[in-house]
Order: structure tokens, then sequence, then C-alpha cells
């Protein structure tokens, strides 16, 4: 089952990317920016000048290849987008646990800060993932089962998202919630870096939790490895990011059977992660905390535009005229 899993996996992603890109091409290609940008006043005669040369050269890039075929298929881009944004934090969380392997005062660090956790979650009464985990151990086992599959379908969801927000919501908030997918990202590394947290799965046994994700042929080879961050549990971005889903298709969607259900992924998340033992209650309260940091303060991620505009010039790469391009 592993091993399949191997493949559905990446298979689905590519998949979801593959009938995003098609579903958003343009079926008749655009003229560039030539009227768009003749539209700006440009008094000053050194600035006409600056104006015509770079007019120049975005047009010269334009007739490029890869440009043409960007503006054939736009959605390619946000593939790139969402690549940076995924396989840079998995990257930051892969050097992160290489970097502090072997290294048992961090991860004895780490078990306390997780008995902290559930010490202050016993004097508020929230400490009930143990009860939860033997209460769906004890009377329905085979639910484990399909919780660790919608565990594990965070990743392949959330693409779906991804692309369901570009070709539905209007350019305004899609650019929103793509920053907002950036920016969590840097928030939740610089909590987990500063303050690593055990999840109550790899706890002692004293402590009763039952490692369930990880037992047999569970899991796979990207969420098995030895690359992978385990003492990472807060905040918990698999809560948070199903809050984020939940709230964008209820305030924004065009379809109301997935305004009416939306809710449902969140409830269904935050049970898993309990059940699962993956994530103290508190985990995920940070996570959601940092979901709405990430929304309020989107903008930040602006500051990269620079960047952004100087690779694209080194690829001599035009973006496609659309509304998701800013």
């Amino acid at each position: 089952m592993g091993a399949l899993k191997n493949i559905v996996e990446p298979g689905a992603i590519v998949a979801l990317f593959t009938l995003g890109s098609w579903i958003n091409r343009k079926k008749k290609s655009l003229d560039g920016y030539g009227e768009t940008r003749s539209l700006l006043r440009v008094d000053n005669p050194e600035e006409r000048d600056i104006s015509s040369h770079a007019e120049a050269r975005h047009a010269r890039n334009r007739e490029y290849i890869h440009s043409r075929v960007l503006e054939r298929f736009p959605f390619l881009l946000e593939i790139w987008y969402w690549l940076l944004i995924y396989w840079i934090y998995q990257g930051c969380r892969a050097i992160s646990a290489r970097l502090i392997s072997g290294n048992e005062a961090i991860f004895q660090n780490a078990e306390r800060h997780a008995i902290q956790i559930l010490t202050l979650e016993n004097r508020l009464s929230i400490d009930v993932e143990l009860s939860v985990q033997q209460f769906v151990l004890s009377q329905c086992p085979w639910m484990m089962d399909i919780l660790a599959d919608i565990y594990y379908s965070h990743i392949v969801l959330g693409v779906a998202f991804f692309v369901y927000c570009y070709t539905y919501l209007p350019s305004g908030r899609y650019q929103i919630i793509r920053r907002t997918l950036a920016l969590e990202n840097v928030i939740a590394f610089v909590i987990l870096s500063l303050w690593r947290c055990k999840p109550p799965r790899l706890l002692p046994e004293e402590f009763g939790f039952v490692d369930v994700l990880h037992r047999g042929n569970s899991g796979s080879a990207w969420t098995q490895n030895k690359f992978q961050l385990t003492i990472a549990a807060m905040p918990s971005l698999h809560f948070g990011n199903s809050v984020l889903i939940a709230f964008c298709l209820v305030m924004y969607s065009p379809h109301v059977f997935l305004r009416c259900v939306a809710v449902l992924w969140p409830v269904m998340m935050g049970v898993t992660v309990v059940a699962t033992a993956n994530h103290f209650i508190l985990d995920a309260v940070v996570g959601v905390t940092v979901i709405i940091l990430a929304f309020r303060f989107n903008g930040a991620m602006l500051i990269l535009l620079p960047v952004e505009r100087g690779l694209l010039r080194l690829l001599r790469l035009e973006k496609p005229q659309g509304e998701h391009t800013s």
C-alpha cells in the first residue's frame, strides 16, 4: 500500500496541475502589453527613452518560445509559484532535520515542550487528545485508516484548492490567497525552528499515545524518510490550511454546494490530527493564528517582486497578460 501511495500522491498532483493548465489555456494569444503600456503618460524625454527601450525588450522577449508557451498556458506560471512555495518550505524543513539529526539535547527539549503543552491543556481542561484516540481505537478502529487517508490527502486537496481558486475566483482574491500560502510557511517555519515540539505520537509510552500514521505499511516515501522533520508539531498547518480552505470557499466560492460543504473539511482534519496523535489542540489553535496573520499581512510577500522581475529578465521571459499575474 505504501508503494502505491508513492505513485498515487505525486500522480494526483501532476494530474491536477495538468487539468488546471488545460482548462485555463488561452484559445487565442493576446498581443502582449503594448496597448496597455501605451496608456501610461511619459512626459519626461529621458523616461520616454527608457520606456521605449523597455518596450523593445519586452517585445523581443515575447517572441521567445518559452514566453509564447506561457502566454498560451498561463497557469504554468502558477505551477511554478506553487513549487516555490512548497519546496522552499519543505527544503528548509529537510535541511533543519539533517542539521539536528542525532542532537539529543534538541530532541529532549522538544519533548519537554510537548509535556508543557499537555500540562497547559490540562489546566485549561482541553487535553482531549488521548481520550479521542483511545475512543477511536477501541470503538471504531476501522476509522483510523480513513483518518490516515484524510491526513495524507492534505497536499493533494491543497493543490485542488489552488487550481480552483485560480480558475473561479477574481484576480485580487486569488493573489491574496497565493501570498497567504507563501507567508504562512515563513511564519510557521520560524515558530517550529525557535520552539521545537514533539507530536503526541512521539512521546514516551507512559503517556499512552499510539503512532497510527507510521506503523506497518502506513505512510509513504514522501512522509517517511530521513529528511522529515519530526519535531515540528507546533503549529499545525494541516489544520490551519483546512480552515483557510473552508473560509475562502465559504466567503468567495461561486458554487453553492462548495460553500455548504466546505466547513466539513476543518472538522474532519481537526478530528484527524487529534485522533492520530499527530498534533495537540494548541497546535491547531496556533496553526489557525498563523493563517490569520498570513492572511492579514500577505502584502509583505510583495517585497519579493524585484527578485521576481530580475529573474524573469534574466530568463528573458515575459509574464502572460492576464488577471492573475501581479
